[in-house]
């Protein structure tokens, strides 16, 4: 691994300094500027997500439509200029990178209307599984060679055409991709599914709703039932893949029994809102910080919040951007920052923001959306 990747790998997964315990509220400096789109010269995507692996960002997107196939996830890169920002020409952010047609790239478990009949999840009755991925893979080095293993829990979520849900507080499932210098520079680390009911129905599907690593130990976040709140769990990245080894953090302590679904006492006040978002380690506001939708939903505005510690104490969530709103019924939803694509990882004066943005479009006198992924800069005082 060259010295610039090792620096840029560490700084994103493996430790981050002792917070000083202070309450801090980030002000932006000036207006945000959209630089473009991310884009796939193919794949019309749905809520992508991004991390960065070994200097170049690993991109995991939601349901993707060619103009033959249609996928529930994908993957692609892209990459940076010389000087650190992302590679931005015209407008565009290239998303490139070979994708497998014959599954989706979180494959859909085969018991859950997946596999080699339906690479989306139909299930042949006006209802699907829809596999898909709520925040960025969370890269775990795996040794000194530069591999990279990339974990991600995602809910098997069973709705109909109309999305109605249809499994309450559904089962979740942990996808791993490894990535190493064998792979081709258009190869995407290809993910397996390691365990489809990882967190069983009706329990707390940590890590899906975030993650923050710091001095090896991976902080997961999940949420509770309905709008009960966000808790938090946490493991040695050394066994991300052993659930005897979680600790869960219950009334202001951790504890090796999972908390209930319905149990509000173990809620992190203000550590998001549930609406989806990013957390992240920002060594310029000695903070990590979660940025992220107010609510589930239709909207373009990005709120924050910060803590000194994964545990908290969270500053209430605050407004600090709005972005603009699609013509679809459905315009606006999955925020997300990315601190991979920052020079530093977020912990400068930087950050960058997406959110899918739909406009409505006519395909044969069909009316069609059509996604597009913003790329807003914020320069914080």
């Amino acid at each position: 691994m060259d010295v610039f990747s090792l620096f840029l790998f560490l700084a994103q997964a493996t430790s981050a300094p002792a917070p000083v315990r202070r309450a801090v509220t980030p002000t932006v400096s000036g207006t945000p500027e959209v630089l473009g789109i991310a884009k796939s010269s193919i794949w019309n995507r749905d809520s992508c997500l991004s991390t960065n692996v070994r200097g170049r960002l690993l991109w995991t997107c939601r349901d993707s439509q060619s103009d033959e196939d249609f996928l529930s996830s994908t993957a692609s890169w892209t990459n940076f200029n010389s000087d650190g920002t992302p590679a931005i020409t015209d407008s565009i952010l290239d998303m490139y990178g070979t994708t497998n047609l014959s599954q989706s790239y979180f494959e859909v478990p085969s018991s859950m209307c997946g596999g080699a009949s339906s690479v989306a999840g139909s299930c042949g009755n006006s209802t699907r599984y829809a596999i898909w991925p709520d925040t960025r893979s969370m890269p775990v080095s795996t040794g000194d060679n530069g591999n990279i293993a990339l974990y991600t829990w995602i809910p098997n979520t069973h709705i109909t055409d109309d999305f109605v849900q249809l499994n309450e507080n559904p089962s979740g499932s942990l996808y791993r991709a490894d990535y190493s210098d064998s792979l081709g520079e258009n190869d995407v680390p290809p993910a397996q599914l390691l365990d489809d009911s990882f967190w069983p129905a009706g329990s707390i599907r940590y890590g899906e709703y975030g993650f923050v690593i710091a001095n090896g130990t991976a902080y997961l976040y999940g949420t509770l039932n309905g709008t009960l709140g966000v808790v938090l769990a946490k493991v040695s990245t050394d066994s991300i893949e052993d659930k005897n080894a979680y600790s869960y953090y219950t009334n202001s302590s951790w504890s090796s029994t999972a908390p209930s679904i319905n149990d509000s006492s173990a809620a992190v006040t203000n550590a998001g809102t549930g609406g989806q978002g990013t957390y992240y380690w920002s060594a310029y506001f000695d903070s990590y910080v979660w940025i992220g939708a107010p609510y589930i939903g239709d909207n373009p505005i990005f709120q924050i919040a910060t803590a000194p510690a994964p545990e908290g104490p969270w500053t209430e969530p605050s407004t600090f951007y709005t972005g603009e709103q699609g013509s679809a019924s459905l315009g606006a939803y999955s925020q997300q920052a990315h601190p991979g694509m920052s020079k530093d990882f977020g912990s400068s004066s930087e950050i960058y923001l997406t959110y899918t943005k739909v406009n409505e479009g006519d395909e044969n006198g069909e009316i069609t959306g059509t996604y597009s992924t913003p790329i807003i800069h914020v320069i914080w005082e």
